[in-house]
């Protein structure tokens, strides 16, 4: 099933149910599962079409690696993690494989052979053949190898991997990878122990893992997975993982949307309405448009609303049904039967549709026809006898209309006809109703829903029936005259005249064939009995005639939807089935369904190299062994018949190329099998191995002696010498005497009681109707129904000053469905805005009314119409006229006191939302635990004995450190470090500002350099669309701006203020523009709202070559490779960049293990550190700037702990850093830097060293509580740089002034300086005059040369340590360049020169951070 057709249609008809991922609102998730085959084939080919591209299988690797951890990263599981690879399939998968793999083979020959055809030089390397990701080859043998070390490297190094269980099924463990998921699901269901509220997210592209997700019914389960966008590609190549959009797809509101699809037949269902079987017999309907087993019924697409039309039919039927079709996975075949022939009753009218009339109207009854066409030409009135029948029945009905005192004769008098009619009979009664004035309808339905001919006479729906009985006027005065009066003889005489009319009309005759109706349903069986026969001798090479094959073929589609339903519901049925025809049979072709029964033999699955035989095409030969691949390409081969190198492709009614039924041979095993059994003892021992079947592994963390894991890829990827983590062989729970649990589990929460994070409808008073509301979910309106939730606003009517005393500072929940925690600060309707202020000292607040400003009255419709246009548009919702709003500030957080206790923390004023007051939610049943105020623990709970942290001292600001001993409040520190970082920091802030910078100018200078109008400048910076002769929008514009969007283009352009300033490089490429195309430049002048054409810039016989020459022009100049940032984003060149790089390596080199110092430091308090966990919560307002020095302080994630780094980009909400090492996660963060050495991080997981703003004081009383609003880049240069020598600085660049709190001295004696001035905040009085005492030294014998301990009263430096002295448990061990005390420097000296965490070998500490 195509997933984007199904996930569009999804969205599209019930908009709420995706989400996408934004910071702090996704839910809460206990067990993450990852489908990994689609991340196998994102990370190694992610652009087919190119022929020039090529990846190394270390790339891949790391690609898989990074995008693992990504995903990890933003779910969070709590309690398992499974990562499932494609095992070997069923037989039933393995057709689609095969198809895809072959498919595959021959498009990239095509792309090879197309760039050979231009004379393009290809690389010598070969690409990357993606048929490669099947079980058993070489390469998914080494990725499994891969993974493992990945894990175990993970655990090692990350948090917030260790206390989650890791589970690897790799391509060894036969079985999909989403099913051995499913598989997991459905037998820990059946465990006695079972959490019925576990919490599952679902990573995959696969449309089948929407069903498998409802199966489950499991309601608190989502989705995962990136956005798909519709229509056509923009090509800008490959997206960065941080630039990716997840969306969330909420099942249980999926769940939700389902009831309200189906739940208006309860009424009439004679058994209990039940949604958990309606959502199994939704997933019996979704097969028939299509899966991975078997293809879809004819004329059944997603596109063409097969869905639908399968859900109306089920809606009728089901309540003549005893029961529901699917019974948990079983099929009922009676009842099956009832909503195939409902269906056949489909087909024949989309037959009729587009055959029949074409068949009829075109000579079938070609005597009939002429004949009543002859007569009509010499004015003579024929009617067929069906015409006369439906004559008679009106006649009737106008004379009793006549009659006085007759119920007819009241206005509400109606002939109702059911609605069968032929093309000729409808038209006949327009023609007979015009006649004689009287009003049709053709849509409505009587109670058994039979579409009706409705017969009414005008005006009766325009008033009541007076309800005294009498009669009233026959109508308006523009109703038509003849029945403007009942009396008048006039009118009586002309409609008698339209009756004799058709009275004295002559009625054709009837032939041998029978009456009219007789011949054109013979006609119609005839026709579709001669479409069908085309159908399956054309598509399946079958006599539609031989009642045996058309037998075998119903049977083996039906016993298909039994294979799927068992596989979906209860695991494999059968190994060896497969659906053996291309094609399904036609939908009135499944007959005697209710007399079929089914058997299936389990049998056993494929090996390894069986399904590489099985599945792969010639040109992928060099994937098997070599023992097997002549049996492919041999002309002696006994199954080269199984290898065509050519192929039909049938698109069959879809639409795209992916899509096409790929016709080759199926496999039969039993020759299959026969041939490679000959060869099996040429296998080696290596292939031998890949040949056979594996078993899950499970991962856990080692808290106890490390032990030694080796390289996967020695001279790339490091050993860990210090593994702390287990693998043991992982088994499936076990059913054991227990049961399959179908439906719910007892004790789930539902509806509004749902865990916090996943969405109801129920949290709101809503009623819901399906109908087209075009909404907009994926850039373009929709043109299919959705259902469309109508709010119900319980404030309706209520006085708003009332409504915001009961709501003002009380917390609220918005973002409906997906609800957000705030807290109201004002509310305001269309007049005034209305706030709690204290009016009197002393007096509780008051609600205060102010006008709004006159600009304020419109600004404030504006916003009511902009939510409720997003809320219809966006949501499908409708939310009702809104009339109040509440002024919202989001929940940010939790923040972090001094003291150790987390509280909520709001958004300021600038980040303040309004919200419709009807679409707010006052109280939830369950709480977020996330976002839940704590207490401060006691200080050896939160920082244990051996826990890491970051040292906040003046002198030694953040360094690593390991806790030594707690006290009551106050807590002590091994650290061990470089004295030089300090000296250091300040290099690398030189190479920053010794660059020079790029002259701008102001757009005007701008117009004079280069001799154009400020609008021309304008528009040839922006987009300047012209239009070729085949319709095609082109743009010529050189895209260095965007105004409306807020985005520039480094090195190019920048604004300042309201003012657009551009760049040398930019006045040059314009110059450059505007002597190579200066029609193009002389087309800007031209005034037109229209888009102009390029036949009004160049000659029309060459005008569109003309603009083809143009756009490879700036093709050429990398126009088109621009990328687009906000306003608000500043980037290093790569030039400084790379001195960055080698101030960095050489700094690293010149290190000497003797340069390292170890000190202790004593009772300090528990703000002097800063523990990874709390980063989060304390450094929210830290500021950076281009060239600042950093250090990793987060102990999860790709960046190892500690590693240092400069900041080479500022982004909104996150910063570019190139670290001083290479790591396995690591980016060029866009060919900016060197491989594997930048990343893209957020502002709170590094602390800045060159700019320390958190520098603690060893007085808790006089700490300094931290503003805690988020740091926000500006635009502009970081920091101010210099321009060339003699050239005045361009317009924005100043120098930022230096201004800095002065800092808290973290070695102060707080016994000194009492009284005196308090101004400086050195203590409690006074200036503080503690001398402060000289960091130690260490040298090369071990030895200290100074340094003291001082003991007491909140007064600490630091106390120099002998090496492998004082550190507990072994010292401080970290990541990358991180110190041990106990081992070696930690820099593994290998290709690349990437590091472990606490690798490396000796006695001396390596290098600290």
């Amino acid at each position: 099933m195509g997933i984007p057709k199904f996930f569009r249609y999804i969205s599209e008809r019930y908009p709420l149910t995706s989400q996408l991922i934004q910071e702090n609102k996704i839910p809460e998730f206990d067990n993450l599962y990852i489908d990994f085959n689609g991340i196998i084939h994102n990370c190694s080919h992610p652009n087919d079409g190119d022929a020039h591209f090529r990846m190394s299988e270390e790339q891949i690797f790391t690609s898989i690696f990074a995008y693992v951890d990504h995903l990890f990263s933003k779910i969070k599981p709590k309690k398992l993690f499974f990562m499932a690879v494609d095992g070997v399939a069923p037989r039933a998968k393995m057709n689609q494989q095969r198809s895809r793999r072959f498919r595959t083979a021959k498009e990239a020959k095509e792309v090879r052979e197309k760039a050979e055809s231009k004379g393009e030089k290809l690389p010598d390397e070969k690409a990357f053949d993606s048929n490669c990701i099947t079980p058993g080859t070489v390469f998914m043998a080494k990725l499994s190898e891969q993974l493992r070390y990945f894990v175990n490297k993970k655990i090692t190094e990350d948090a917030n991997w260790r206390d989650v269980t890791v589970v690897l099924s790799g391509h060894e463990v036969p079985g999909e990878g989403e099913h051995k998921i499913m598989e997991y699901i459905r037998l820990s269901r059946a465990q006695p122990d079972y959490d019925p509220n576990i919490r599952h997210c679902l990573y995959g592209l696969d449309a089948d893992l929407i069903m498998l997700g409802l199966l489950s019914h499991d309601p608190h389960f989502c989705l995962l997975r990136e956005e798909v966008k519709f229509g056509p590609s923009k090509g800008k190549g490959k997206q960065s993982l941080e630039s990716i959009n997840f969306y969330l797809l909420h099942l249980t509101l999926m769940r939700e949307y389902l009831d309200l699809e189906f739940n208006d037949i309860e009424p009439v269902l004679p058994f209990p309405y039940n949604l958990e079987r309606v959502i199994d017999d939704f997933i019996l309907l979704a097969v028939f448009v299509g899966n991975d087993f078997l293809p879809n019924l004819p004329d059944l697409h997603i596109h063409e609303n097969g869905l639908e039309k399968l859900f109306d039919v089920y809606k009728k039927s089901l309540p003549s049904l005893e029961g529901y079709i699917n019974e948990g996975g079983t099929i009922n075949v009676k009842r099956l039967q009832v909503i195939m022939n409902e269906m056949a009753v489909w087909e024949q009218e989309v037959f009729e549709r587009e055959y029949a009339d074409l068949n009829w109207y075109k000579g079938k009854q070609a005597k009939h026809v002429k004949e009543m066409e002859a007569g009509r030409k010499r004015q003579k009135l024929i009617l067929t006898k069906s015409q006369r029948a439906i004559f008679d029945q009106v006649k009737a009905f106008v004379l009793d209309h006549r009659a006085p005192g007759s119920l007819a004769h009241q206005r509400k008098s109606r002939l109702t006809m059911p609605n069968s009619f032929p093309a000729a009979d409808r038209k006949f009664i327009n023609d007979l109703a015009d006649s004689l004035h009287l009003s049709i309808t053709w849509d409505e339905y009587d109670d058994d829903d039979q579409n009706l001919v409705t017969w009414r006479f005008p005006g009766e729906l325009d008033e009541p029936v007076p309800e005294n009985g009498e009669n009233g006027k026959a109508g308006d005065e523009d109703n038509d005259e003849e029945w403007e009066d009942e009396d008048d003889e006039e009118s009586r005489v002309a409609v008698d005249r339209v009756l004799a009319k058709y009275e004295k009309a002559k009625v054709a005759e009837e032939d041998n064939e029978g009456d009219f109706d007789a011949r054109y349903e013979q006609s119609i069986k005839e026709k579709m009995d001669e479409w069908k026969r085309g159908y399956y001798k054309g598509k399946l090479e079958i006599s539609y005639d031989n009642p045996q094959e058309m037998h075998d073929l119903t049977y083996r589609y039906v016993e298909g939807m039994q294979w799927v339903m068992h596989y979906y519901y209860s695991g494999v049925a059968s190994w060896g089935w497969f659906y053996n025809y291309h094609y399904a049979p036609r939908i009135s072709d499944l007959k005697n369904i209710d007399k079929m029964t089914f058997h299936f033999e389990l049998g056993k699955p494929f090996r390894p190299f069986e399904q590489l035989m099985g599945v792969l095409p010639a040109a992928s030969k060099e994937l098997i062994p070599l023992a097997y691949q002549d049996l492919m390409f041999d002309v002696n081969s006994p199954i080269l018949d199984f290898y065509p190198a050519e192929f039909e492709q049938d698109l069959n009614g879809k639409k795209q190329e992916w899509e096409a039924i790929v016709k080759i041979p199926f496999i039969d095993e039993k020759r299959l099998l026969k041939a490679m059994a000959s060869r099996e003892h040429r296998l080696t021992k290596d292939e031998k191995r890949r040949n056979s079947y594996g078993t899950s592994t499970k991962f856990s963390y080692n808290s106890g002696e490390p032990t030694e894991y080796p390289s996967s890829l020695p001279n790339f990827f490091p050993s860990l010498h210090r593994c702390t983590c287990t693998m043991e062989p992982f088994d499936l729970p076990t059913l054991d005497g227990l049961h399959l649990v179908e439906g719910l589990c007892d004790g789930v929460f539902l509806g509004s009681y749902a865990l916090a994070g996943f969405p109801s409808l129920q949290t709101l008073p809503h009623t819901a109707s399906l109908g087209f509301h075009h909404v907009n979910i994926h850039g373009s309106e929709s043109r299919n129904k959705s259902m469309v939730v109508h709010i119900q606003n319980p404030y309706e009517n209520r006085k708003v000053q009332d409504i915001a005393g009961e709501l003002i500072g009380e917390r609220i929940f918005i973002g409906w469905p997906f609800l957000q925690e705030g807290k109201v600060v004002a509310v305001s309707d269309s007049l005034f805005k209305y706030e709690k202020l204290v009016v009197t000292p002393g007096s509780p607040p008051k609600v205060v009314s102010n006008p709004h400003h006159p600009h304020g009255l419109g600004l404030w419709k504006s916003k009511a119409e902009r939510i409720e246009h997003f809320y219809s548009k966006r949501c499908g919702v409708v939310t009702g006229d809104i009339e109040v709003l509440l002024h919202v500030r989001p929940l940010k957080g939790l923040k972090r006191l001094d003291d150790g206790a987390l509280v909520k923390d709001y958004e300021g004023f600038e980040n303040e939302t309004e919200q419709a007051v009807q679409m707010a939610v006052t109280e939830v049943s369950s709480e977020d635990p996330r976002y839940l105020e704590k207490e401060a623990p006691p200080l050896s709970e939160e920082f244990p004995e051996g826990s890491k942290v970051f040292f906040l001292g003046e002198h030694a600001y953040g360094v690593a450190a390991q806790v030594s001993e707690t006290t009551k409040d106050r807590l002590s520190i091994v650290l061990v470090f470089f004295p030089s970082g300090t000296a250091e920091n300040d290099k690398f802030k030189e190479i920053v500002a010794s660059r020079t910078s790029q002259n701008y100018y102001p757009s005007y200078e701008v117009s004079e350099k280069v001799g154009l109008t400020g609008m021309a400048v304008a528009k040839i910076t922006s987009s300047f669309m012209v239009l070729t002769s085949d319709g095609q929008k082109n743009n010529l514009g050189l895209s260095i701006k965007f105004d409306a969007k807020g985005m520039k283009v480094i090195d190019y352009s920048r604004k300042e203020g309201r003012h657009w300033e551009f760049s040398d490089k930019a006045v040059q490429l314009l110059r450059e523009y505007k002597a190579e195309f200066p029609e193009i430049i002389k087309a800007l002048y031209m005034r037109t709202d229209a888009m102009i054409r390029a036949s009004d810039i160049f000659p029309e016989e060459v005008a569109d070559i003309k603009v083809k020459e143009a756009k490879n022009w700036l093709q050429s100049k990398g126009v088109r490779s621009f990328e687009p940032v906000s306003l608000y984003c500043d980037q290093l060149k790569k030039e400084t960049v790379k001195e960055i790089e080698n101030l960095a390596d050489s700094l690293t080199a010149k290190q000497s293990r003797d340069a390292i110092k170890k000190a202790m430091v004593k009772n300090i308090p528990r703000q002097a550190v800063l523990k990874p966990a709390h980063a989060v919560y304390r450094l929210q307002s830290q500021h950076f700037a281009l060239g600042d020095r950093v250090t990793m302080i987060q102990d999860s994630g790709a960046v190892p702990l500690s590693v240092k780094g400069v900041v080479i980009g500022l982004n909104v909400k996150s910063m570019d850093v190139v670290w001083d090492v290479a790591f396995m996660a690591g980016t060029t963060l866009g060919d900016r830097c060197s491989q594997y050495r930048g990343s893209t991080v957020e502002f709170t997981s590094c602390l800045n060293l060159s700019n320390p703003q958190y520098i603690a004081s060893s007085n808790t009383n006089t700490a300094k509580q931290q503003d805690n609003s988020p740091f926000r880049p500006r635009s502009g240069p970081y920091p101010a740089i210099q321009p060339p020598t003699g050239q005045q600085g361009a317009s924005g660049f100043r120098p930022a002034p230096q201004t800095q709190d002065a800092p808290i001295h973290i070695l102060s004696n707080p016994r000194h300086g009492r009284g005196g001035d308090q101004s400086n905040g050195a203590g409690r009085g006074g200036q503080n005059h503690w001398q402060q005492r000289p960091p130690a030294q260490i040298n090369g014998n071990n030895h200290a040369q100074t340094g003291k301990l001082v003991d007491g009263q909140g007064d600490f430096a630091p106390q120099v340590l002998p090496r492998g002295q004082g550190a507990p448990r072994g010292g401080y061990h970290t990541r990358g360049r991180g110190f041990n005390p106990e081992r070696g420097r930690g820099a593994f000296r290998g290709f690349r020169g990437f590091r472990g965490r606490g690798s490396g070998r000796g006695q001396a500490p390596p290098v600290a951070s």
